[in-house]
């Protein structure tokens, strides 16, 4: 059998050999700004460990995701709000140096809960690496006026 000639279509030539990806540059724009979470990084020990139990960490989870229609530049606040460094209590900052975290201290970033207790985050850009929960607000304790 002999080969026959084949025409190439004129859509074919000079066509790249590699295929490239679309993306919905829709979709990344709509979470432009917007928090991403990650659980993977949330403390196990010390005095402000994760809280374990359904309730307790469905109450957490219930909050963080009324902040996923929000921007940061919404959620940023009186309430929640960056931590100062030299605002920390002694227990943080003993806590961040034995997980090695102690060069992450001016990414910390505090979402009020209700009433006292707080989730403390590192914040890189639009994601926030989930740390602490501080129930009794002890990471960085507010200094009361007139004492």
């Amino acid at each position: 059998m002999g080969k026959k000639n084949k025409s190439v279509p004129n859509k074919a030539v000079g066509r790249p050999d590699s295929k490239t990806v679309k993306t919905n540059r829709n979709q990344d724009k709509r979470r432009e700004g917007r928090p991403s979470w990650r659980f993977s990084t949330v403390d196990k020990g010390g005095p402000f460990s994760w809280p374990i139990g359904a309730s307790a960490e469905a109450d957490i989870v219930n909050k963080l995701h009324s902040f996923d229609s929000m921007t940061w530049e919404d959620i940023k606040g009186k309430q929640h709000h960056y931590l100062s460094p030299s605002s920390l209590s002694k227990d943080a900052k003993k806590r961040l140096e034995e997980i090695s975290l102690d060069d992450e201290a001016e990414n910390l970033f505090s979402f009020h809960l209700q009433g006292k207790p707080r989730i403390i985050c590192i914040r890189h850009n639009d994601l926030a690496l989930l740390l602490w929960h501080d129930p009794e607000h002890e990471v960085a304790p507010s200094k009361k006026k007139h004492t």
